[in-house]
């Protein structure tokens, strides 16, 4: 599978960031995170079919093919999702896209490392978008979306009529109260601490 590289327009920080950034999950640092990026895309590698110079991509998590999960239809559950996402550098070779100097920066945060000025990611975890969606707000599409309305809509499965009541009402929280709406809950119930948040 091919990569290639974009310049970032949009990116969105997320919990998993700040969890990283404290080491409460191993990433090896000095790193460069961003899980949820927007961009355009400046070049691609050769093998690479589905996206092209100019095209407007969300990224997402990587995954590899070669796992029965990913097969089937559910990348998230791949075997080798750490390697690919918090390993900090290609799991084919070792290798990282980033650099500072001379040192080799941890890269390819959820095949992606969305902070940098440009994203290296695979073929895999880009999606293109149309041209009159503002790109510059689709990053969080990247993971905070589609956990929240994906809780629901695939693993909570509510059906229409019923209720449900949602905890947090950051990104994740309101994109599950948006598809509770979409799943015909009646009743959606959002809790937060912050007022902010529940305004």
């Amino acid at each position: 599978m091919g990569t290639g590289a974009g310049g970032a327009v949009g990116a969105g920080v997320c919990h998993t960031d700040m969890i990283v950034r404290d080491q409460l999950y191993p990433t090896p640092l000095p790193a460069v995170l961003g899980h949820e990026g927007s961009g355009v895309v400046e070049a691609v590698g050769t093998n690479v079919t589905d996206v092209e110079p100019g095209d407007r991509v969300v990224l997402s998590f990587d995954y590899d093919d070669d796992f029965p999960s990913c097969h089937a239809g559910h990348p998230v559950y791949c075997e080798d999702f750490f390697a690919h996402n918090f390993g900090g550098s290609r799991p084919e070779d070792g290798t990282s896209p980033l650099s500072r100097g001379d040192e080799e920066l941890s890269g390819r945060f959820f095949g992606q490392s969305s902070f940098a000025t440009h994203a290296v990611a695979t073929e895999r975890n880009v999606v293109t978008v149309d041209d009159d969606v503002p790109l510059e707000l689709l990053g969080p599409l990247g993971c905070g979306v589609q956990t929240g309305a994906g809780a629901v809509i695939n693993t909570l499965d509510p059906q229409a009529g019923s209720s449900i009541a949602v905890f947090g009402a950051g990104s994740v929280g309101l994109s599950a109260v948006m598809a509770a709406n979409l799943k015909g809950c009646t009743e959606i119930v959002s809790i937060d601490v912050r007022g902010n948040r529940l305004k």
